[in-house]
């Protein structure tokens, strides 16, 4: 948490702590495996004035069991027992020091902060935020009817998950009827998860440039920035970082290698608003705009997310391609429930920011699978 969500900043007098498992619609299937649920923290605060604050703690799906999905079961526990027994909120740098799972946890307390003392709509926010539609790894027959429908509701950005491929040819000849079904105007972004080595990466997106793509999203592994930059040296297509963008450090070491025209972050993954937009300005001082996205979280997470966006606007400088970029936010219709009493909408491929969120209780109850701490 920021300077302005410290420790003192509210007087919390009862926690809750809900783990939860929501099953997709239909399995996610991605480069990086197959997903059936999103199993994630609901935390959820109470203080001394009657106020309710709620916020979401995910961890990336490969960490989502084991140890650091341990750690961070064993930091919430703590936390809410503290609470629970009148102790006093963590430190940032205190969870920044437990690593995946703590920045997990730090941006489901600055949620709770900002949904208990501001609201989730910034000020001086300009109006609904544009946002892509997602289309996994499917079928070619599934994949051009997801697009189909992505363009009959409006959006104009559609991300592909890609990577599977046999070989280039296939990866060409999905990218060609995704980009058939959806026309020449939509804007076509892949999203290979890692999959590909830099050789293979400079194939494949020399073969996919012809299509329009607006930028392949983590064409290597992340952990090495200059793999990444060798793919972007390279590259007729611009490249964006999303596994690669996992906290503040990271970001900077992307843009001190010139590795990406796009950062991709996830509050969930980098530790909240604050470490988002702290990203978002190192990005905007090399001219590198920011999407941000989601690690499919419920309703809770992105409410957060989207209340971040006005925070992270395009740096000047951009091209005029990247002025408006969609934002990988539209994701609740995935799982069965957002968990909230008002579901998040898109309409027009554009997405409203809540002014307040409100838990649904019976979705709550009907998902949770473990359930610490109590209401005052």
């Amino acid at each position: 948490m920021s300077g302005e969500e410290t420790a003192s900043a509210f007087a919390v007098v009862a926690a809750e702590a809900i783990r939860v498992r929501v099953p997709f619609r239909r399995p996610i299937r991605t480069a990086a495996g197959e997903w059936t649920h999103r199993e994630s923290w609901i935390l959820r605060l109470f203080d001394a004035a009657g106020g309710v604050g709620v916020g979401e703690a995910a961890l990336d799906f490969d960490a989502a069991e084991g140890a650091v999905e341990a750690e961070l079961a064993r930091l919430i526990g703590e936390l809410v027992e503290r609470l629970c027994a009148g102790g006093r909120l963590p430190r940032g740098d205190e969870l920044q020091a437990a690593g995946v799972p703590g920045r997990a946890l730090t941006c489901a307390l600055s949620s709770v902060y900002a949904s208990l003392h501001r609201g989730l709509r910034s000020r001086g926010f300009a109006g609904p935020v544009p946002v892509n539609a997602t289309i996994g790894y499917l079928e070619l027959a599934e994949a051009e009817a997801a697009a189909r429908e992505a363009v009959a509701a409006g959006f104009g950005t559609i991300k592909m998950k890609v990577g599977p491929e046999r070989d280039t040819g296939e990866l060409v000849e999905r990218v060609a009827v995704v980009r058939m079904a959806a026309g020449p105007d939509v804007r076509l972004r892949l999203d290979v998860n890692g999959a590909w080595g830099v050789v293979t990466a400079r194939e494949r997106i020399a073969a996919v440039a012809p299509y329009g793509i607006e930028y392949v999203e983590q064409p290597v592994a992340a952990g090495d920035p200059r793999s990444l930059a060798a793919v972007r040296e390279a590259s007729p297509v611009p490249i964006g970082a999303d596994e690669s963008v996992c906290c503040v450090k990271a970001a900077r070491e992307l843009v001190e290698a010139w590795a990406a025209d796009v950062l991709v972050v996830k509050l969930a993954r980098v530790g909240g608003r604050t470490a988002a937009v702290l990203i978002a300005a190192l990005a905007a001082a090399n001219g590198v705009p920011v999407v941000i996205s989601t690690l499919f979280e419920t309703g809770v997470g992105i409410s957060a997310a989207l209340g971040a966006v006005s925070a992270v606007g395009a740096p000047d400088g951009v091209p005029p391609s990247f002025a408006e970029l969609a934002h990988g936010l539209a994701t609740a219709h995935l799982l069965e429930s957002d968990l909230l009493t008002q579901p998040l909408r898109v309409a027009d491929g554009r997405m409203v920011v809540p002014v307040d969120i409100a838990l649904d209780e019976l979705a709550l109850r009907h998902y949770a699978v473990e359930w610490h701490g109590r209401r005052p």
